[in-house]
């Protein structure tokens, strides 16, 4: 584990990105309950009042939640700058946040407008207060790397997602007459294509040579990635939102986006390939499911652009291979990994007495063998997910995955939690 480029000493203390971890979980089970109360197969129809309320419990209840919680990590410790009004920022967002997803999936699944129009308040007020602390945070950082340029084009393109979401969630509230379809496409295209893509990238240039004992990634990619994507997600916005006349604007920018989105995957696979320890690892394994999720979804979305190809539902595989086979084992698998160093870090700062008590070492936070099967268990999520549309068991074994899922993963963040109090109370414990 390489430690030298870290800023450790500005690390918060633990209880706040905890905090958002621990809540996470549920959020999984909340979206697998959504699923399973449908009337027929949410997977049928893209705009199912389930499908809507399930894909917002994954992406603000448990991804946002995720990344807020080690955004406020990250920042300190890769970027070398706090955030301003800590407290306030670890609080305020993560209430709001929350109450804001739990309303928009209730709205979504109930089909009430009254708590939309109360849900899209709360949510654009607490991304935007993290979002402007993140960019404070990272404005004022003397440090000029390649994750900090990132995580900057990743907090542009959610407040583009954040505005156009809450559009969209008024006008349903309200009956407006939006172009549904377009603003749509392009509030997607902002927050999985922009934020979550560029901030997985991002940190991804720190955790995976640090956790994998990888080489680090070529400079040539970590110079013009993002900001090459940033420029496509641009460009394949103003294709939807002006709808040009000829459909080839819009084929060259998604196409350039899954090239640039696969030319990241393939140099992450080739350089887990090239790591010193060849020992088998459940969470490099996530990465692994993670990194052919996001070919797979490139092929998807790639065939549904040629129009000799006539198979149903290739964009919406393509969006589960993206959010489920992508994201979700990503950040899994970061999660398994972040945890135990942050138990392991915080105990290890107590200087001569953590050592008299003999703290854990990462291995020893959160048992492997419940990392494995949980890698299994959520291969099979994906695989029900990815058959769903055609067969509605599959709908119910992709609930019975995604709560199993939560469970384990709301296992593993008490256990450590557990381990750290118990660790921390034995070092307290001792004469000074």
């Amino acid at each position: 584990m390489k430690l030298a480029s870290l800023s450790t000493d500005q690390a918060p203390p633990i209880s706040i990105p905890l905090r958002f971890f621990a809540v996470a979980p549920l959020f999984l089970i909340l979206a697998a309950l959504m699923l399973a109360m449908s009337e027929g197969n949410p997977f049928a129809d893209i705009h199912s009042p389930a499908l809507l309320a399930a894909t917002h419990c994954i992406t603000l209840g448990f991804m946002a939640m995720i990344m807020f919680g080690a955004i406020q990590q990250l920042l300190p410790v890769m970027i070398g700058s706090t955030m301003p009004a800590p407290r306030l920022v670890a609080w305020l967002p993560f209430l709001l946040l929350t109450i804001g997803t739990l309303l928009l999936a209730f709205g979504f699944m109930l089909s009430k407008a009254e708590l939309l129009n109360l849900a899209w308040p709360l949510l654009g007020t607490a991304l935007l207060i993290f979002i402007g602390a993140s960019l404070t945070s990272l404005a004022r950082a003397a440090a000029q790397n390649v994750t900090k340029n990132a995580m900057l084009l990743s907090m542009l393109a959610l407040i583009g997602a954040i505005a156009l979401g809450a559009l969209l969630t008024r006008g349903y509230a309200a009956g407006l007459a939006l172009d549904y379809p377009r603003l749509a496409a392009s509030h997607i295209s902002l927050a999985l294509g922009g934020w979550v893509m560029l901030l997985i990238i991002g940190v991804s240039y720190q955790v995976v040579p640090m956790f994998q004992i990888t080489p680090p990634y070529p400079k040539w990619l970590t110079t013009a990635l993002t900001p090459a994507i940033f420029a496509v997600l641009l460009l394949n916005l103003s294709v939807i939102l002006l709808e040009p006349a000829s459909r080839w604007p819009g084929f060259i920018a998604e196409s350039l986006f899954w090239l640039l989105s696969g030319c990241f995957a393939v140099m992450t696979l080739k350089l887990q390939n090239q790591r010193r320890r060849r020992v088998a690892d459940a969470t490099l394994s996530f990465f692994r499911l993670g990194m052919f999720s996001l070919l797979l979804a490139a092929l998807f979305s790639l065939a549904s652009l040629i129009p000799s190809i006539t198979i149903p539902n290739l964009r919406l595989l393509s969006a589960i291979s993206f959010l489920l086979g992508f994201a979700m084992s990503l950040i899994q698998g970061m999660l398994y990994k972040i945890i135990p160093f942050l138990v392991w870090f915080h105990l290890f700062r107590g200087g001569i007495k953590a050592v008299k008590v003999g703290i854990p070492n990462v291995k020893e936070v959160i048992p492997e063998r419940w990392m494995w099967r949980h890698l299994w268990l959520h291969g099979c999520t994906l695989l029900a997910a990815l058959l769903a549309p055609w067969w509605d068991v599959a709908v119910w074994l992709a609930a019975l995955g995604l709560s199993l899922q939560g469970a384990l993963l709301g296992y593993a963040v008490f256990t450590g939690i557990l381990v750290y109090r118990r660790t921390q109370k034995r070092i307290e414990q001792l004469p000074a």
